[in-house]
This record gives structure tokens, sequence and C-alpha cells, in this order.
């Protein structure tokens, strides 16, 4: 869902990496998949870790000057730039301006989307779950937010499967749990 969700807001991204980093578009293009990683490692964390509070916040707060100060945007924001400077060699400076400007926009566009979707003008877990389609990571979205879904059911089934597994066998039962929720997570996108 979210590969359809970036080529919705991917538009306005190419355009702001370009004017506001310099880049040439075939280089901005070659940036899209990146962000869109870095997105997913992001999200996957803040979910993993249970801060879906937090999700809320930074998609809240794009828009206006407080996504710039968000921890959690900062965060997947420093991916974006050290997968620009790691993959494609850029320097600091332009990977910075950069990642700022493709994931702001980005996050700003996914944040719209949320709004227009809801009763209001704010975001909360209904708007993600409608946008996101409400199985898979979103489900799993719903779940960690008080929202019981099928997706739900089978990320608990995994999750005893997996302790189940490990108290047997031995071996980090928060990695293994960590890793279904990325597994999960994988399908949203694209993955």
């Amino acid at each position: 869902m979210l590969d359809k969700i970036m080529e919705m807001v991917g538009g306005d991204a190419l355009g702001q990496i370009t004017s506001q980093a310099g880049v040439t578009p075939e280089q901005a293009k070659e940036m899209l998949p990146l962000a869109q990683e870095s997105l997913e490692e992001g999200l996957t964390s803040q979910i993993s870790s249970g801060n879906t509070e937090g999700l809320l916040g930074m998609f809240n707060s794009a828009g206006g000057g407080g996504l710039a100060s968000n921890g959690i945007f900062g965060s997947i924001k420093g991916l974006f730039m050290q997968k620009i400077m790691g993959k494609m060699g850029l320097p600091e400076s332009v990977a910075g301006l950069a990642a700022g400007a493709g994931m702001g926009s980005m996050v700003g566009g996914i944040s719209n989307m949320l709004k227009s979707d809801g009763d209001n003008d704010g975001i909360d877990s209904s708007n993600i779950m409608n946008l996101l389609g409400g199985g898979g990571a979103a489900g799993m979205l719903g779940g960690l937010m008080g929202n019981a879904g099928g997706a739900l059911g089978g990320l608990k089934d995994a999750a005893s499967g997996l302790v189940g597994g490990a108290a047997e066998g031995g071996g980090d039962v928060a990695d293994k749990l960590k890793d279904a929720a990325a597994d999960k997570l994988g399908g949203m996108f694209g993955k």
C-alpha cells in the first residue's frame, strides 16, 4: 500500500529535492527508493518499540514548522541522508538538503492524505487504518493503537510461536519479535 502512497506524493518530493538540493531530476529519481526504505525503517522502528503516539505526533506536526523539530522525523531524515551519501556518493551538504526537502515533502503529503481521510482536521489511528487499508501492517498499527484486527491476531499467533520456540531452543525473543514485525510491515512497503 505504501508503494501507491509513494506514487501519489513522490512527484512533489522530486520537485522539492531538485529545487532545494540542486540535483538533477535523474538523481532525485534515484533517491526516491532510498526515501521509501528510510521511511519503512523509521516507521518499523517506532511501531516495534510501541511508539504509535510519536508517529501520530509526527504526522500531526507536518505542514508547519513543527516537523523539523520532531525527533522521529529527524531520525528518518537522518537515515535518508546516510543512504544518499553512501549509495550515491553525494556530499553531506547536498544529501542533507535533499533528505530534508524530500522527506519533508513526503511526510507532509502523507499527512495531508491522512487529514483528508478523517472526519476532522487531525490525524488519529482510524485515519491511518483507512489510508493503509486496514490489513497487514495497518492491522498491526491498529492493534498497537487499541483497534483489534485480523492482522493483529496473525501477529499474536506468530509472536506466540516465536516465544514458544525461543523458550525451547533459546535465542533472543526480542529480536525475533522485531523481525516478525518488520516482516509484517514489509508487505505494506512492497517488499
